[in-house]
């Protein structure tokens, strides 16, 4: 009983950082000078799904931690991700170039 207790808690933390993470990137690819894709997401409908996924994070690790602790979590994996998408962004530039050149 207490390994599927752990096993469930553990499916739901890896849910709330996928919800997370799919709410993150469709915040930055919404960006107008974003660098993953050619041209920037449709602005109102990327945001709008990118805030649902956000609050769907925090609600899953709400199930397992205490509601102001998903919060400063969803908020750490969120600014992780916001500096990390840039960088790969342009490293992923870089090797292109590179390939090409």
């Amino acid at each position: 009983m207490i390994e599927s207790a752990s096993m469930a808690e553990t499916a739901c933390q890896g849910l709330a950082l996928a919800a997370t993470a799919t709410g993150i990137t469709c915040f930055y690819l919404s960006a107008p000078r974003q660098q993953w894709l050619p041209r920037p997401l449709a602005a109102r409908r990327s945001r709008l799904v990118g805030t649902l996924a956000l609050l769907e994070g925090w609600l899953l690790w709400s199930v397992v931690m205490h509601p102001v602790t998903a919060l400063f979590t969803s908020l750490t994996v969120s600014m992780l991700l916001l500096t990390i998408l840039p960088f790969a962004a342009a490293a992923r530039g870089a090797m292109l170039a590179r390939r090409e050149g």
